[in-house]
């Protein structure tokens, strides 16, 4: 992260600079499509590691341990170690006045089947 806001950077400051040192800070603002692309960069060069994009849909389980997922299309995928992340729309709703329906934000779909 601290590279790719190195290389996305448009504005540095160091905050409470006129204080002592325990309470300074360094604030970086990066330019959003930049930034995306230079993790995007990082992550596809990095070896030994696949990036696939898809809902995961399922967790395989093996006695107490999740051994690997299943996606929306199916694809299942087996490994010695599961990293998840559902983001905000776990079983998602919209409220809006007195209606309500399932979904999340700019019309991204919840992940309704993983809140089961």
């Amino acid at each position: 992260m601290a590279a790719a806001t190195d290389e996305a950077g448009i504005q540095f400051r160091i905050l409470n600079a006129s204080k002592g040192p325990a309470v300074r800070a360094t604030r970086a603002q990066a330019d959003r499509v930049l930034y995306k692309q230079a993790i995007r960069g990082r992550l596809e060069n990095q070896p030994n590691l696949t990036l696939f994009a898809d809902a995961c849909d399922d967790l395989i389980v093996e006695g107490e341990r999740v051994a690997g997922a299943v996606t929306k299309l199916g694809i299942r995928f087996l490994a010695d170690a599961v990293v998840l992340t559902a983001g905000t729309f776990l079983n998602g709703k919209i409220h809006v006045g007195l209606e309500n329906y399932t979904g999340g934000r700019m019309g991204d779909p919840p992940s309704v089947s993983l809140a089961a």
